[in-house]
């Protein structure tokens, strides 16, 4: 067994290096080697240049270290086989919930399908004025009747903020292990199993899972579907460095001890599970990325829902940082020298390079038109083509293998969305930070998560 898991991903790993050196060389000797056009504009075609390569770098290093990830996850899961199979620990999931009474029995009904049965689920309503607190009941009194031995315990209480419903969560329940979704998710039947094998490993204190946006019918929700497939797939390069400082609040497990040693949610940060995954980080524990343990969300159904979304989380990871500035350039023993040296820096550099996307873009287009040197325009189709290459490749489903052959063509233009959602959220940000500004737990209008 571990020969063929191996052998599969070192083809993974040599099909990926293969294609990224060749991408890498092609973009340096575009920007940097040709003699017709490195003369035009030195000063800003360099500027430019420093920049993409930086993030070109980055990206590159994380396609071929991501695979890695998969060959130690398989030797732990096979090294630890007995342990695992004896380690049956209770679950306690967590699932906070505001206004969603278009999502939240799916979520309660997918749990109950679980394929681990030594779990509660804790439904905390943060004082929704909708049609929820009806509806779970209902739902309670009817499944008092069946023979499930999965406990649900359901709690309504005052508005307070989805932090303050998971520390209400996190009080009154009685696992070892406490998993926090989101109440608008479909949760695979695997799931809950599969963060529990990665928790028979003693040395990992919480876990992230895989999360898919579910809604894909429409153009906001195939960007969406891109943006989660790359930000989850470069995830397992952050788990091989053990430099995760994000535990989405859609697919999260802690131990309990993570909540003795460094506290709970934050309820004064709007982003309190990424405060939560930065104090975790900065206590020295090791957060692990679980690939199989798929949670489906579901996505922003318009641009202006996509756009107040990304608003607080770009709002909450400042204020994150900021809270936490001392992880930066850190060199104390506990702290991982690739996150605090190499990745918390480039986030902050990530930001600067895209305020400045409009400028470089405007550049680009305004360049290309007046030399006829459309090669900037052809170097970002040709990585953005290759990524979409490099996952259709391995994709096991045939329909999915077509979509991302597809969109090779097209994908740069999509991200250009993207892009300017970001960006959005950048200015947005940095002004209300500047004029103090709440920014609080927003909404958008709800479909359910195969809308």
């Amino acid at each position: 067994m571990i020969k063929t898991i191996f052998s599969s991903s070192t083809k993974k790993i040599l099909v990926y290096s293969a294609l990224y050196f060749i991408t890498f060389g092609i973009i340096i000797s575009v920007f940097i080697l040709t003699p017709e056009t490195k003369q035009d504009f030195p000063i800003l075609r360099g500027f430019i240049i420093f920049f993409a390569s930086i993030l070109l770098t980055k990206y590159f290093i994380y396609m071929l270290v991501s695979p890695w990830d998969s060959i130690k996850t398989a030797y732990k899961r096979r090294k630890l086989k007995n342990k695992i199979e004896q380690y049956k620990p209770l679950v306690s999931v967590m699932i906070p919930a505001w206004n969603e009474e278009f999502g939240i029995l799916n979520t309660v009904e997918t749990l109950l399908q679980s394929t681990y049965t030594n779990l509660e689920l804790i439904i905390i309503n943060d004082g929704s004025t909708d049609n929820s607190d009806a509806l779970i009941k209902n739902f309670l009194r009817n499944y008092a009747k069946t023979d499930n031995p999965i406990k649900i315990i359901y709690r309504y209480k005052e508005n307070g903020g989805k932090g303050a419903a998971l520390n209400t969560a996190i009080k009154i329940s009685n696992g070892e292990i406490l998993m926090s979704i989101d109440a608008d998710c479909a949760v695979d039947k695997h799931a809950v199993l599969n963060f529990v094998k990665c928790f028979a490993d003693g040395n990992v204190s919480a876990a992230v899972g895989n999360v898919k946006i579910g809604n894909t019918k429409s153009i906001i929700g195939t960007i969406q579907q891109l943006e989660f497939m790359f930000s989850f797939y470069f995830k397992k390069a952050d788990s091989f460095m053990n430099t995760i400082y994000i535990i989405g609040g859609a697919a999260g497990a802690f131990r309990r001890e993570v909540f003795e040693k460094v506290g709970v949610y934050n309820t004064k940060n709007i982003t309190e599970d990424i405060d939560l995954s930065v104090r975790i980080q900065d206590a020295g524990m090791r957060i692990a990325y679980v690939e199989d343990a798929v949670v489906y969300t579901e996505g922003a159904s318009d641009i202006g829902g996509l756009m107040k979304q990304r608003l607080r989380w770009k709002r909450g990871r400042f204020e994150t940082f900021k809270d936490n500035k001392q992880l930066f350039f850190s060199t104390e023993d506990r702290h991982v020298k690739m996150l605090t040296m190499i990745v918390l820096p480039l986030a902050y550099f990530g930001e600067l390079q895209l305020s400045l996307e409009l400028f470089f873009v405007g550049f680009l287009y305004i360049y290309s038109l007046w030399t006829h040197d459309f090669s900037s325009f052809i170097s970002g189709i040709i990585v953005v083509g290759s990524m979409f290459f490099v996952q259709g490749f391995f994709a096991k489903e045939k329909n999915k293998k077509l979509s991302f052959y597809l969109l090779m063509p097209i994908g740069w233009l999509l991200f250009y969305v993207a892009t300017f959602v970001e960006l959005n959220a950048l200015v947005r940000s940095v002004w209300g930070l500047m004029r103090k500004q709440e920014v609080k737990w927003q909404k958008w209008q709800r479909k359910g998560v195969n809308g």
